[in-house]
């Protein structure tokens, strides 16, 4: 794609985009409200919480490469909607849900369906415009997409106050399925003219080869490296302990911890829509991610090493900690700008595999943190159990990092 699409074509195809990438986000982050509750209504210890939350990142990461290969195969006007619906079965078992086992399962369902959205805007967006104009559009349509999270915050602690997580999740349900059928009504795979609406029928077993191509290029494991740690201890604090952080060490209710959440994800809103034009700016990805990586690092050994924290400085801090997150569309755009346009679907997939296993083996890994240290009156997590989960990810960044600075850097201004 040499030129930038007309504007009713962006705000066709965002117009569409946006809602489904904020239902996956939604879906990411939701049970950092109701958290508390399931655990009480299904006695869940820290351990079962975390694993719980890791099931839909460990269902997305396991999918990504047949995630990559049914994109370049099928476009996602066809994917996306299939994968939709497989969330939707997995939003109906998880509300209806009278054990652990079944809860996760649902849970694992609902990441199974949702592994194709994100990955599937991307590569839209991938084909519809200019490659040095990846990152840009993309958070654009990320940051619009974060009012996902946002809803996971104050209204979804209203909704499941109203009806119950589990009415919650059978409207939920309802929604994902509508919002699966206008992708394959309105998307389209490419514009007129690209390549991908002339290719040739593609084999699984070529495409498969095409993953083994993405592997063997030696300039992938920096990123593979950052990605892997980054989001992944970002979305552990908004999406899972930010919560029970908050409940346990400030006593918060449902509404005033769904409150904390909603200033979070506004916050991140704004870092993405900040951030996504710096590569272009900086005419570097790797300075970028580098630097937002280095904020949260700073933040995380500071929250670790202080105890007794006033309430609004650990609001500030966490949610400008969220910053680290903001680059997460720089570290596809740096690992994609390796591969040409044929490989688009799987580089992105591949990268954003490891970013999903990332999260799934980081929840589950804080989740035995926590679970470490002896629970207070009525179950709450000390604040310390919470100063070690801080320790722990600025640890692991710091260690990504050292690996990710020795990787060649992608500037934009190659891709014009």
């Amino acid at each position: 794609m040499d030129g930038m699409p007309r504007l009713g074509t962006t705000l066709r195809l965002l117009g569409v985009l946006c809602p489904v990438l904020a239902l996956s986000q939604f879906l990411r982050t939701a049970l950092a409200v109701i958290a508390p509750e399931l655990s009480r209504d299904l006695n869940l210890s820290p351990e079962v919480l975390g694993l719980l939350t890791g099931a839909f990142f460990i269902a997305s990461a396991m999918m990504q490469i047949p995630v990559g290969v049914l994109l370049d195969r099928f476009g996602p006007r066809r994917a996306v909607p299939g994968l939709l619906i497989v969330t939707v079965a997995g939003a109906l078992l998880f509300a209806a849900a009278p054990s652990v086992v079944l809860l996760i399962a649902g849970q694992f369902l609902i990441g199974v369906g949702c592994a194709g959205v994100f990955m599937g805007g991307l590569v839209t967006i991938s084909r519809w415009y200019p490659r040095d104009r990846f990152a840009t559009i993309a958070s654009v349509a990320l940051g619009i997409s974060n009012i996902g999270p946002v809803l996971s915050g104050t209204p979804f602690a209203a909704a499941t106050e109203a009806i119950g997580w589990r009415g919650a999740y059978d409207a939920i349900a309802a929604i994902t399925a509508i919002l699966a059928a206008l992708v394959y009504l309105v998307i389209r795979d490419a514009p007129p003219g690209h390549p991908f609406l002339n290719r040739g029928t593609e084999s699984f077993v070529s495409a498969l080869r095409g993953v083994g191509q993405v592997l063997r290029d030696p300039r992938i494991f920096g990123v593979l490296a950052i990605g892997f740690v980054v989001y992944s201890s970002t979305i552990a604090i908004r999406g899972l302990w930010a919560g029970p952080y908050f409940a346990d060490v400030y006593q918060l209710g449902p509404l005033d911890r769904g409150n904390v959440l909603v200033v979070m994800s506004l916050s991140l809103i704004l870092f993405i829509f900040t951030v996504g034009p710096l590569d272009r700016v900086a005419d570097s990805r790797k300075r970028v991610i580098a630097g937002t990586a280095l904020i949260f690092v700073a933040i995380m050994v500071f929250m670790a090493l202080e105890p007794g924290l006033h309430f609004w400085l650990a609001v500030a801090l966490l949610c400008l900690a969220l910053l680290g997150g903001a680059a997460n569309v720089h570290i596809l755009a740096h690992g994609r700008a390796f591969f040409s346009d044929h490989l688009v679907g799987r580089a992105l997939t591949t990268v954003n595999c490891v970013i999903f296993v990332g999260v799934g083996v980081i929840q589950v890994a804080t989740g035995f943190i926590v679970g470490a240290f002896p629970a207070g009156p009525g179950g709450a997590a000390p604040e310390i159990a919470y100063r070690a989960v801080f320790a722990f990810l600025a640890l692991i960044v710091v260690v990504a990092l050292l690996l990710y600075l020795r990787t060649e850097d992608a500037p934009p201004s190659r891709d014009r």
